[in-house]
């Protein structure tokens, strides 16, 4: 018999006390009683990873750190999270134990290698399975617990791990494969995973968002759920809106459109967003597995479970052609810095090209926007990467000058699908940009037309932001 499987996933924002877990608790035996065996994935508690970092921290170079003391704290912090009458289980209890031995032999020994980092760090997410598990049996629901590391088979970097996906598969397959089978709700702890010789791992940021696509597709599930304690994926940043209301921008644009959620985004245009950090609810990690699988993605408000929040999916999702000729998303970064590159011409660009991002892949540079032209490149990063990029780009060969721009830059992003093939739509948009008294340093347009990304001075882009989003969301 084939199980309908359905990934839910849910992250630290909202596990913070009795009440959410409570919560998850509801939605999970929803979906049982629907006929759909529900897979939760679940993050450490709000703040608890923050906390343990500092731990590790303090058990090393803090000789007063009472290390018994935390640990006893924030079980406290996980037993008020039981549900009501509840004791700790010895299983939580013994999970905190092997946290506690961890940090003890960390702060004896006075090393730290990767792997007992990872072990540390990844503890949160198990004491929330266990505190999950609990709240479902309280619902008369049997849960079974499974360890990311039990899971997840990675690479080596042990820090930010890129998971095997066709040897998790097979293991997802057999370690899941009897228990999908019953009525038995598996809930696999986010963020961590086991290499391949033998040693702990986690995913690095967004991790839990891995774990749970990745278990989706190695079970062939075509839905992921993801619980937030947003809308969904929003037209423009709503915090940034209200900034912008309540500064002498304001005044240049008459009355904003209010942000509206986005109901589908294809994997592209998510991608192109999620690159920009745009979508802070979703991490980019997600989307190989879910465009391998043809996997569903759906970002939902955990206190409307009933909204249709944003769905991820494939291009044929996108409906009737509603959004023809707007964009859906408007994305931005602030305060960068950029470098101009001058090669030589005595080689072709490709050769060119190949030697200016090895060197700066070599020294771990965080490129922002890229411009190229027949005679340069241009390149914006955060501030404390220009350093490292200049050195690098100054030792190439084929380096003729490498110099700072002046000043701060931001860039922003027009996203959507419904741009594409438009005439003259890049017109409205340059001039809606001038009409504000806005100069656009550079800009770039990919073949596909899904995004639209200007760079602007630093202090005009809420200006230029507001302008073009007045133009198509008004």
């Amino acid at each position: 018999m084939e199980v309908d499987v359905r990934v839910l996933k849910f992250g630290g924002s909202i596990l913070k006390d009795r009440e959410d877990f409570g919560l998850a608790a509801d939605l999970v035996a929803k979906e049982l009683e629907g006929g759909v065996l529900p897979l939760p994935v679940v993050s450490a508690m709000k703040g608890v990873t923050d906390r343990i970092i500092d731990a590790v921290e303090m058990v090393l170079y803090e000789d007063d750190f009472d290390l018994g003391f935390f640990i006893e704290d924030l079980l406290g912090d996980y037993v008020g999270a039981l549900p009501e009458g509840v004791e700790a289980t010895q299983a939580l209890r013994d999970e905190f134990q092997k946290l506690e031995h961890v940090l003890g032999y960390i702060g004896s020994s006075g090393e730290l290698n990767d792997s007992a980092y990872a072990f540390a760090v990844s503890r949160g997410e198990n004491f929330s399975s266990h505190v999950l598990g609990e709240h479902l049996r309280a619902r008369g629901v049997e849960s079974r617990l499974f360890a990311g590391e039990e899971l997840l088979i990675t690479d080596e970097n042990y820090r930010d791990a890129l998971v095997n996906l066709e040897r998790t598969r097979e293991n997802v397959q057999v370690k899941l494969g009897s228990v999908i089978e019953g009525s038995v709700v598996p809930i696999v702890a986010g963020f961590s995973g086991r290499s391949e010789s033998g040693r702990i791992s986690i995913l690095g940021r967004g991790g839990s968002d891995d774990t749970a696509v990745c278990v989706a597709y190695c079970l062939g599930a075509k839905s992921v759920v993801k619980y937030v304690d947003q809308k969904g994926v929003m037209t423009i940043d709503p915090e940034f809106l209200e900034e912008v209301k309540r500064s002498p921008v304001n005044g240049k644009l008459g009355v904003l459109p209010e942000p509206e959620v986005i109901p589908y985004l294809s994997y592209v245009e998510a991608s192109e967003l999620m690159r920009e950090e745009r979508i802070k609810v979703v991490h980019y990690k997600v989307l190989n597995p879910l465009i391998m699988g043809d996997i569903r993605f759906h970002v939902k408000d955990v206190t409307d479970p009933g909204a249709h929040g944003t769905m991820i999916g494939p291009e044929d999702g996108n409906g009737n052609g509603a959004w023809y000729g707007r964009p859906k998303a408007i994305s931005f970064q602030r305060n960068l810095w950029g470098i101009r590159f001058l090669p030589t011409q005595s080689r072709t660009p490709t050769e060119v090209y190949a030697r200016v991002f090895e060197a700066l892949a070599r020294v771990g540079v965080d490129v922002r926007y890229i411009s190229i032209s027949g005679y340069q490149i241009s390149l914006l990063m955060p501030e404390d990467h220009v350093g490292a990029a200049m050195e690098a780009l100054g030792r190439l060969e084929v380096a003729v000058n490498v110099s700072a721009l002046e000043g701060r830059k931001g860039t922003f992003s027009i996203v959507g699908s419904g741009m594409k093939g438009v005439r003259g739509f890049l017109s409205r948009v340059t001039s809606v940009i001038a009409r504000h008294g806005v100069n656009i340093e550079q800009a770039t347009q990919p073949y596909s037309e899904n995004i639209i990304r200007f760079s602007v001075d630093d202090e005009d882009l809420p200006l230029a932001v507001c302008a073009v989003y007045a133009e198509f969301f008004g």
